[in-house]
């Protein structure tokens, strides 16, 4: 008999592919984790550590702008509202200030108030501006007559009558500066009888006597604190103030107020914006 040979290699059934793909088909698949949710105050956190970031490697010292809201929401890749959050948190910790304007911003900040030369805007405004309070208290106000320096910048007569301020203004509760003041009392008659009158002055004219102040001529010089100054302003005594000597002038450029404040240097900052100049001919 011839050799009988048996093919013993197993052939895969056609199906094998489609039992496969149907199981494969039919095996369930995991769902990737969920990323977890960032709270609101995770996320104002997590904002404000990378402003942070920002001003120690961009070297940013106080008074130097970190950029607009719409600048910064859009280099940090979140929205307007979640950055106007962590810039309330950084502005009442003094970090931060925001300023309106053409070179307004964000603006970092040492925790002093900043003031600018030659404004008009009320030093109560300026503080509320900037997330500070301002305590007012007023230590002296009388009715008197104009000395020659009061009168020559007031444009009157000396011994004119006029009402003498004296204030003492508190940033936060801790003492920030001395203010006096001299008025034309024939201008504003019976200032002294209205409450308060003492706390915005300039609130008091616009709204009182519907006076205005619309300029303000300022030159600033440094003194040593004297006894006095300092007990009130409750710094050693020699601590260096900044003088403030102020002439205050309505649209029409009557002289309103003969001021002369002195600010605690190290609780200021003082800021000049650029006002042209004369150039001088050269005579060789």
């Amino acid at each position: 008999m011839g050799d009988i040979h048996l093919d013993t290699t197993k052939k895969p059934p056609k199906n094998t592919a489609m039992v496969t793909t149907t199981l494969m088909a039919t095996t369930p698949s995991k769902a990737p984790p969920k990323t977890p949710t960032a709270t609101p105050a995770q996320e104002r956190t997590e904002i404000i550590r990378r402003i942070r970031t920002i001003i120690r490697t961009d070297q940013l010292i106080s008074g130097e702008r970190i950029g607009t809201e719409r600048a910064l929401a859009e280099r940090l890749g979140v929205t307007r509202a979640a950055l106007r959050s962590a810039l309330d948190t950084m502005e009442r910790n003094h970090e931060i200030v925001r300023l309106i304007g053409r070179k307004g911003g964000i603006i970092v900040s040492d925790g002093k108030l900043i003031r600018n030369i030659d404004t008009i805007e009320s030093l109560p405004a300026i503080a509320r501006r900037q997330g500070f309070t301002l305590d007012t208290t007023v230590l002296n106000a009388t009715l008197t007559v104009a000395s020659p320096v009061t009168a020559r910048h007031l444009g009157l007569v000396e011994g004119t009558p006029v009402y003498a301020l004296s204030r003492l203004r508190k940033l936060s509760g801790t003492p920030l500066s001395l203010e006096q003041s001299a008025l034309p009392a024939r201008l504003f008659p019976n200032m002294l009888t209205i409450p308060n009158f003492g706390k915005s002055l300039y609130g008091t004219l616009r709204n009182q006597f519907s006076v205005e102040v619309s300029d303000a001529e300022e030159n600033l010089d440094i003194l040593e604190a004297s006894e006095e100054h300092a007990m009130l302003l409750n710094v050693p005594t020699g601590s260096p103030l900044v003088r403030i000597r102020r002439d205050a002038y309505t649209s029409d450029g009557t002289p309103v107020e003969h001021a002369v404040d002195l600010f605690v240097a190290s609780r200021i900052r003082f800021t000049l914006k650029a006002t042209g100049y004369v150039r001088l001919s050269a005579s060789a």
